[in-house]
């Protein structure tokens, strides 16, 4: 079986698979390794997206990951008798002016300025929910996101949909859980807003007063190995 590990550490785990008469294959493996914290589980969907992960943690942050270091020995084993099951969970697709992006935890528009806040519209398939936000911006998550970065700007956990927070707006509004089948749209009226995907810096996008982001459903899901 060929097999990928990501990870600071990587090389101690790809010691332990290859004794174990795995192949290590960047190009294309059957499972991925992910073995760190939460942030080696975003690389790792975004380099190998749809790909079966194991998660390892091997670290202070890795609250998503399923196995602990001690647990590789039974994993592995599980592994080569074909012994597991697999969870899937949603992502994201975001839309700006053209260029597009994928999301496992959340989609945030940001503040691009941190001296000035956005002020901003949001559309839930073509309904406004949101009308003249003033804030530092707004996090799209799906329920794998529910616990991370959505949670600390005040949204509240769930299990099922796609969940809407406002981040530090001047009026408190609620978070709203809406169905996996909805269209979020972010229409920015002020300043210039920074576009994340998950933690991947390097796809920021931007986007501009007068224009509109989409978010939506992606077409495919992430699996990992229980």
């Amino acid at each position: 079986m060929n097999v990928a590990v990501v990870g600071k550490d990587s090389k101690y785990l790809e010691t332990i698979l290859l004794g174990k008469g795995f192949h290590i294959s960047s190009d294309k493996p059957d499972i991925v390794f992910s073995y760190g914290g939460d942030g080696a589980i975003l690389v790792s969907e975004r380099v190998y997206p749809g790909i079966p992960k194991v998660t390892i943690r091997d670290s202070d942050m890795g609250y998503k990951c399923v196995f602990e270091k001690d647990d590789i020995e039974t994993v592995v084993g599980r592994i080569k008798k074909n012994d597991y099951n697999i969870s899937e969970y949603i992502k994201l697709e975001a839309i700006c002016d053209g260029e597009k992006g994928v999301a496992l935890n959340e989609v945030q528009v940001h503040n691009k300025r941190p001296t000035r806040a956005v002020r901003f519209n949001v559309y839930v398939d073509g309904d406004a929910v949101y009308r003249n936000v003033v804030g530092d911006g707004i996090v799209v998550a799906t329920p794998f996101g529910a616990s991370a970065y959505y949670r600390s700007v005040g949204g509240k956990p769930f299990d099922e949909g796609i969940g809407i927070a406002l981040n530090n707006p001047v009026d408190r509004k609620p978070s709203l859980v809406v169905s996996e089948s909805s269209v979020i749209e972010v229409e920015m009226l002020r300043e210039v807003g920074q576009v994340f995907c998950d933690n991947h810096c390097e796809g920021m996008m931007l986007l501009a007063p007068g224009k509109r982001i989409s978010i939506r459903k992606y077409d495919g899901v992430a699996k990992f190995v229980l």
